[in-house]
């Protein structure tokens, strides 16, 4: 399966400095998935935030101001790609790494993400191993645990 490049120019950009403190906010209508990526996300140190339906995660990310998400493409009342837009616009060029989960993927999918500013994407199920890689890839990383050094 092809993978968003983190070198997209309609990305977001990856870090070169100090690495963001770790926040992510899930937004998952699954709760089973969104209690099991909070689990993994936790265990590895990061701040965690979860939302199971648009409306709330941006409620939400106004004041937890994640430096990741986790958006289901699958949300009730707004796709998680109505969503994305709505983040991109509201960032107004601030770094904010999004990685888009979802069990389908078609090849249409990856340039429609890339387009809308995605920064990578993951399959469902999710291993723990290739998100927090994916994470740290795009310069996310728990507080004080940057490996890159």
């Amino acid at each position: 399966m092809a993978q968003i490049s983190s070198t997209s120019t309609t990305a977001a950009p990856v870090a070169q400095a100090a690495s963001p403190a770790g926040r992510i906010l899930v937004v998952e209508d699954e709760r089973h998935i969104a209690r099991f990526l909070e689990y993994v996300l936790r265990r590895e140190g990061y701040q965690v935030a979860v939302e199971h339906d648009a409306e709330h995660a941006l409620e939400t990310a106004r004041v937890f101001r994640p430096d990741a998400w986790l958006l289901d493409m699958v949300l009730p009342g707004m796709s998680g790609i109505d969503l994305l837009h709505i983040l991109r616009r509201e960032a107004k060029g601030e770094r904010v790494v999004v990685i888009i989960l979802s069990a389908h993927w078609f090849g249409q999918d990856e340039q429609m993400l890339r387009e809308a500013g995605a920064s990578a994407q993951c399959a469902k199920p999710i291993a723990p191993t290739t998100l927090i890689r994916k994470l740290q890839d795009l310069g996310v990383f728990p507080t004080g645990k940057d490996t890159r050094t």
